[in-house]
């Protein structure tokens, strides 16, 4: 079964089989799938999400930094995984 993409260009509505690269029967240019672009943005986040998070243990870190990060690393999972435990508490206890 073919799928159905817009052009971005010209507008025009395109059947896709099966190959990423194909281009638009009216203007030529490249369509790409959109589930596709969905997937790479979604990919593309996930990396930026985790460059910014402050525990990030990157090579170039020396073995104090690196320390300092797995410590944080776990100290962050046990407050949440405590501060989790009191809210389901209080959500499943009756007042």
């Amino acid at each position: 079964m073919a799928n159905s993409v817009k052009c971005k260009n010209c507008g025009e509505w395109n059947s896709i089989e099966g190959s990423t690269k194909q281009k638009c029967a009216n203007c030529g240019e490249i369509i790409q799938d959109p589930t596709k672009e969905r997937l790479d943005k979604i990919k593309k986040y996930k990396e930026e999400q985790l460059d910014k998070w402050m525990f990030t243990i990157k090579e170039q870190d020396n073995a104090l930094v690196k320390f300092a990060k797995k410590t944080g690393n776990i100290t962050y999972i046990v407050i949440m995984s405590i501060v989790g435990f009191f809210a389901w508490l209080a959500a499943v206890l009756p007042l």
